[in-house]
């Protein structure tokens, strides 16, 4: 299938407003200083996107900062595979599962096979939640995983301590590759990776943690369930969120009788870390 690659001339404290423009169709981007680069299938590139993002450019100052070509059809999950390093996260070292591990005695490692999933650490969404993460989950603790992707959440909570992480994900392929690298990291006995999102869990089953690393809607729209699910003393971490979804978050959050008890941010993203207020 043939992907559209669109390169935006902007700077990257910029980066985040075009990210919330594109991200309801873009399956990735790439950043540097000066760039912004989203890669979004053929089939969901109109007249119309472009010109929407056309239009925030002029309004923004930016003329002459749009380009747009056709990518053909090549296995590019392989190509970025193959271009994966290993990332230290806090307490974690996240390495492909091909390749040499990097020397460092301290770390957990994390071995991680993307495939088509999200979740390998290269992303700043996945390494607030992890911090995030490595600074929350207690020996015993009971965690559940919504939008697992690659598994590394749920993975990386069972390596902190946890009795018992359950991973939930919508996708089919991720699922299978959550599986495989449950596997591969030795935690079968305290992962489950389930197809599906939060309604799967039992109404009457409670998590010390849950952690959620996706986008906006999707997540205004779980929360409440996310709630139901959350024991009274429990912990919700959010990521997948950019800087400027704060303010709606937060309402909701609040809405909701959660209390802030952290935040972070990198490159534009957001991740917060909630209990339930008094």
């Amino acid at each position: 299938m043939d992907t559209i690659e669109v390169t935006l001339s902007v700077p990257l404290l910029e980066h985040d407003r075009y990210i919330g423009v594109l991200s309801d169709w873009a399956t990735g981007f790439q950043q540097t200083d000066s760039t912004l680069i989203a890669y979004v299938p053929v089939e969901e590139w109109s007249g119309a996107l472009r010109e929407r993002v056309a239009a925030r450019l002029r309004a923004d100052g930016y003329t002459d900062a749009l380009e747009v070509r056709v990518l053909g059809e090549r296995n590019w999950n392989a190509e970025w595979e193959a271009s994966l390093t290993p990332v230290r996260v806090g307490p974690f070292l996240l390495c492909p599962t091909t390749g040499e591990e990097r020397e460092d005695t301290e770390a957990t490692v994390l071995r991680i096979d993307p495939k088509q999933s999200f979740g390998t650490g290269h992303h700043a969404t996945t390494r607030l939640v992890l911090r995030l993460l490595a600074g929350t989950v207690a020996s015993g603790d009971t965690v559940i995983d919504v939008g697992t992707g690659t598994g590394v959440l749920a993975i990386a909570a069972a390596r902190l301590g946890a009795s018992s992480v359950l991973g939930v994900d919508i996708e089919p392929g991720a699922v299978q590759n959550a599986r495989e690298n449950v596997a591969q990291n030795g935690v079968e006995d305290r992962v489950t990776i389930r197809e599906g999102s939060i309604d799967t869990v039992p109404a009457d089953r409670s998590a010390d943690v849950i952690v959620a690393n996706m986008t906006r809607h999707p997540l205004l729209e779980l929360l409440p369930d996310l709630g139901r699910r959350l024991s009274g003393t429990g912990h919700l971490l959010l990521s997948g969120l950019l800087t400027s979804d704060r303010p709606d978050i937060r309402e909701v959050l609040h809405e909701l009788n959660f209390e802030i008890d952290g935040e972070h941010t990198e490159d534009g993203w957001w991740a917060v870390h909630c209990t339930r207020g008094a």
